[in-house]
C-alpha cells in the first residue's frame, strides 16, 4: 500500500487524554501486521482540523467526549472538507443513540472502548480495512472517468444547433438511426428542459462564454432504444466550422442507471433512518402507548417506502385464522380484510411457516396452484406486496403485510430486509407488552396471596385458637365445634387460593371442545340442592380450550348461581317437551326442550319442574356464550368489582370463586364481563368473549414467555 510518502498508512488519533493517545499509537503501529502504519496524535478537535489541512492523513480515529468540540462536531467539520476520508469513532461513551448519530453524520466505523489490549488489534484491522476500501474507491473513480469517455457518444452541431454528424456510439446510446437524426435540432429530442439546453448552446457559441459547458437532460429515445426513459449528461464545446461559422462538438453519456442507483441508495438510507427511529420509539413505548406507536411505525415506514397499506396480523393456529390488529393506509384505499382464513391463503402461509419473506411484484405472478391466495389478494385490491413473518420462540405468531395497489412494484433485497426488521421490531414490542402484562398479573396475585395470609386466614385462625383455649379452660368440648368451623374456613380459603394460583397459569395444550358437553358435566358436578334447572340453548358450538379448566369455570359460576338463587323468577315458556331426567333443558328456536328436573317438582305429570327455585341458562352469543340465572342479580355499581378476590355476599363463600373464573378466562386469552340481566330472568348474566384475536387481550397463541 506504499504510495511513496514514507508510510503505507498515516493515522490521526484524536483524544483529550494524552496518555491514552500514546498507548493507542504504540499498539496501532505494532498490531498493523505487514502494513507500515504511523500514528499522529492530537488532543483536541480544533488542533486536529489544523493538522488535517497541513498533513496527508489516510484515516482519523477520534474520541467522542472532548472538551472543545465533541466527536460528532469534529466529524461534521471533517466531512465538510473531506467527504470520504475514513473516520472511526473510538469512544468510551457507547450508546445506540451515539452510534446512530455517528453513522448519520458520515462515520466510516464505530467502536466502543473496552478493557484489555485485544481491542487495539481489532482497531488496527478496522483502520487498515477502511483505508484499503477508500483507496480502492478513489482508484475506481480515476479509472472510471477514462472509461466513461470511451462510453460516450460524440456528435457535432451546426450554428442552428442541428446535428451535422454523430458517431456509432451516439446512435447505439440514443436508439436513433444516423439518417434520422442528422438535420434534427438537438433541442427537439430534449423532453424535460429544451430551453435550458438552448441557453447552454448559446453560451458556448457566444464570444464571451466559456469554452465548454456541462448539461444533464432527459432525452426522447429513438425507436431502437430498449427502455422507456433516457437520462443523459454531456458536454458542449465551441469549435469553428470549415466555412467560418460557429459550431459545437459534444459528448453524451447515458447515466440513467447511475441515477437510478443513486436514487436507490438515497431511498434506502432514508428507509434505514426510518427503521432506526421507529425501533427506538417502539423500545421506549409504555404499555398504553404500544398500539399507537405500532401504527405510527407503519405510517412512517409506509410514507418513506411509498406504500399504500401496511397491516399487522396475529395468527391463531387453532382456528387457522389471522386477524388484523394494527394498520395504516394512505389515501382512500380499501382496508385489508379484518380476518383471513389461512386455508384460503395456503401459498402465503407455507412460506411464512418456513419463516420466509413473501415478495411479489404483481399478484398476477402467483403460480397456478396459488389460485386461492390470488383470489384473497385480488379481493383486497393488492398489486405488489411484501409479507414478513412474525416469529416468537421459533413459532409463527403473525405476519406484517406491506403493499401497493398497482402492479409492477420492484422490491430490492435491502428494502425487503429492512421491512423484515420492522416486522421483528413489532414482534419484540408485542412480546414485551405480553411479558409486562403477565408480570402485572403475577404481582396482583402475589398481593392477593399476601392479603389472604395477613388478613383472610388470620381471622378464622384467631377464631379456632380462641375456641380451643375456651375448650381447654372450661373443659367443654362443645367449643371445639366452633373451632372446627374456623379450621374449615381456613381449609376452604387455602384450597381456593391454590386453585387461583394454578388457574392463573397460561393454557398449554388445547383441543376443540363441545361447550354443551362441558356445561352438562359441570352442572352434574355441582350440588344444586335438588330444585334447580339448567337450560342449554342450541348453537353453543365448539371452541379451542383446556376442557378441565373450562369445566372448573362453569362449576364456579353454577355454584355462584345456586348460592345466590331466588324463587322470585318468572316461569319459563310452557311449550316444553321432556327429554329425560338429567336436570337440564335444551332450547331450540321457540321451543324449550327440557331434559328433566328434580324429582318431586312435577306440576304437569311429565317429570318436569315448571317452577324451580333456581333456573340457570347457557346460550350462544355472536362472539362466545353467556351464563344467566334468575337470582338476586349483581347491582350495576358492583359489576366491575365482582371478580376481585374476597368479593362475596355469602357467609360460607371464600370470595375467590369468581376470581378463579376470571383467571381461567384470561389464561385462555378470552374476556368475561358482567352484563345487563336477561329480561325473562332478571338475575346475573356473565358473557364470555372467545372470539379470537383482540388487540386489548393478548391471545394465548401469540408472543408468550419470550
Amino acid at each position: 500500500m506504499d504510495d511513496g510518502s514514507g508510510a503505507d498508512v498515516r493515522v490521526l488519533h484524536v483524544d483529550d487524554e494524552p496518555s491514552l493517545t500514546d498507548l493507542v499509537s504504540i499498539y496501532l503501529e505494532r498490531e498493523a501486521g505487514d502494513v507500515d502504519l504511523s500514528v499522529t496524535t492530537s488532543n483536541s478537535g480544533t488542533d486536529a482540523l489544523e493538522r488535517l489541512r497541513q498533513e496527508r492523513i489516510d484515516c482519523i480515529v477520534s474520541d467522542y467526549d472532548m472538551p472543545d468540540i465533541d466527536g460528532l462536531e469534529f466529524l461534521r467539520a471533517v466531512r465538510s472538507e473531506h467527504p470520504d476520508l475514513p473516520f472511526i469513532l473510538f469512544t468510551g461513551k457507547g450508546s445506540e443513540e451515539v452510534a446512530r448519530d455517528a453513522f448519520r453524520v458520515g462515520a466510516t466505523d464505530y467502536m466502543q472502548k473496552d478493557t484489555g489490549t485485544d481491542q487495539y488489534t481489532v482497531l488496527a484491522n478496522r483502520v487498515v480495512n477502511a483505508v484499503s476500501q477508500y483507496r480502492a474507491k478513489a482508484a475506481s473513480e480515476r479509472y472510471g472517468t477514462a472509461i466513461e469517455v470511451l462510453d460516450s457518444g460524440v456528435y457535432s452541431l451546426d450554428s442552428d444547433a442541428r446535428f451535422s454528424s454523430v458517431d456509432e456510439v451516439f446512435c447505439d446510446l440514443t436508439g436513433y438511426d444516423r439518417s434520422d437524426i442528422l438535420g434534427t435540432r438537438f433541442t427537439d429530442i430534449i423532453e424535460n428542459t429544451p430551453d435550458e439546453l438552448e441557453a447552454v448552446f448559446e453560451t458556448v457559441t457566444s464570444s464571451t462564454g466559456p469554452e465548454t459547458e456541462r448539461f444533464e437532460a432527459v432525452l426522447a429515445p429513438g425507436p431502437n432504444y430498449p427502455h422507456d426513459d433516457l437520462l443523459c449528461e454531456g458536454h458542449l464545446a465551441a469549435r469553428p466550422t470549415e466555412d467560418g461559422e460557429s459550431g459545437v462538438i459534444g459528448t453524451l453519456q447515458d447515466v440513467t442507471e447511475r441515477r437510478r442507483h443513486r436514487d436507490r441508495i438515497h431511498y434506502e438510507t432514508r428507509l434505514k433512518d426510518a427503521v432506526l427511529d421507529t425501533s427506538t420509539s417502539l423500545m421506549s413505548a409504555e404499555a398504553d402507548e404500544i398500539g399507537t406507536k405500532i401504527e405510527w411505525t407503519l405510517q412512517t415506514v409506509g410514507e418513506v417506502a411509498g406504500l399504500d397499506r401496511c397491516s399487522v396480523y396475529l395468527y391463531d393456529d387453532e382456528t387457522n385464522v389471522a386477524a388484523r390488529m394494527h394498520d395504516w393506509q394512505s389515501g382512500n384505499h380499501t382496508n385489508h380484510p379484518n380476518r383471513i382464513s389461512l386455508r384460503d391463503a395456503r401459498w402465503l402461509v407455507e412460506r411464512l411457516h418456513r419463516f420466509e419473506n413473501a415478495c411479489l411484484h404483481s399478484v398476477s405472478d402467483l403460480p397456478p396452484e396459488a389460485s386461492k391466495t390470488k383470489r384473497v389478494l385480488a379481493d383486497a385490491e393488492t398489486g405488489g406486496f411484501v409479507s414478513v413473518p412474525m416469529v416468537s420462540k421459533w413459532s409463527l405468531v403473525g405476519f406484517v403485510v406491506f403493499d401497493v395497489v398497482d402492479d409492477g412494484r420492484s422490491w430490492t433485497d435491502t428494502e425487503v430486509d429492512l421491512l423484515r426488521s420492522v416486522g421483528n421490531n413489532i414482534t419484540h414490542t408485542l412480546a414485551r407488552q405480553r411479558r409486562e402484562r403477565e408480570l402485572r398479573r403475577q404481582n396482583d396475585r402475589l398481593e392477593e396471596f399476601a392479603s389472604v395470609v395477613s388478613h383472610d386466614l388470620r381471622n378464622p385462625l384467631n377464631v379456632a385458637k380462641g375456641f380451643v383455649e375456651l375448650a381447654r379452660e372450661e373443659d367443654d368440648v362443645t367449643h371445639l365445634d366452633r373451632a372446627l368451623d374456623g379450621v374449615s374456613r381456613m381449609d376452604t380459603l387455602l384450597n381456593d387460593v391454590l386453585t387461583l394460583a394454578r388457574q392463573g397459569r397460561k393454557v398449554g395444550e388445547t383441543s376443540s371442545v363441545a361447550i354443551e358437553n362441558v356445561v352438562e358435566r359441570a352442572w352434574k358436578a355441582v350440588d344444586t340442592g335438588g330444585d334447580a334447572v339448567l337450560i342449554v340453548e342450541d348453537g353453543l358450538g365448539t371452541t379451542p380450550a383446556d376442557e378441565g379448566r373450562l369445566q372448573q369455570a362453569f362449576e364456579n359460576l353454577f355454584r355462584n348461581a345456586v348460592e345466590h338463587g331466588s324463587t322470585g323468577r318468572r316461569n319459563p315458556s310452557d311449550d316444553t317437551v321432556e327429554h329425560g331426567s338429567t336436570g337440564t333443558q335444551t332450547v331450540s328456536g321457540d321451543d324449550a326442550v327440557e331434559s328433566g328436573a328434580a324429582e318431586g317438582a312435577d306440576s304437569h305429570g311429565d317429570g318436569v319442574d315448571r317452577n324451580p327455585d333456581i333456573l340457570v341458562r347457557v346460550g350462544p352469543t355472536q362472539s362466545g356464550f353467556y351464563i344467566a340465572d334468575d337470582g338476586s342479580g349483581i347491582p350495576e355499581d358492583k359489576r366491575d368489582t365482582v371478580f376481585e378476590h374476597g368479593h362475596t355476599t355469602s357467609e360460607s363463600g371464600s370470595g375467590f370463586g369468581l376470581s378463579i373464573v376470571e383467571s381461567i378466562v384470561e389464561a385462555h386469552g378470552w374476556e368475561i364481563t358482567v352484563t345487563e340481566p336477561e329480561p325473562d330472568l332478571g338475575g346475573a348474566r356473565f358473557e364470555f368473549d372467545v372470539g379470537g384475536v383482540r388487540s386489548e387481550v393478548e391471545p394465548r397463541f401469540s408472543l408468550s414467555d419470550d
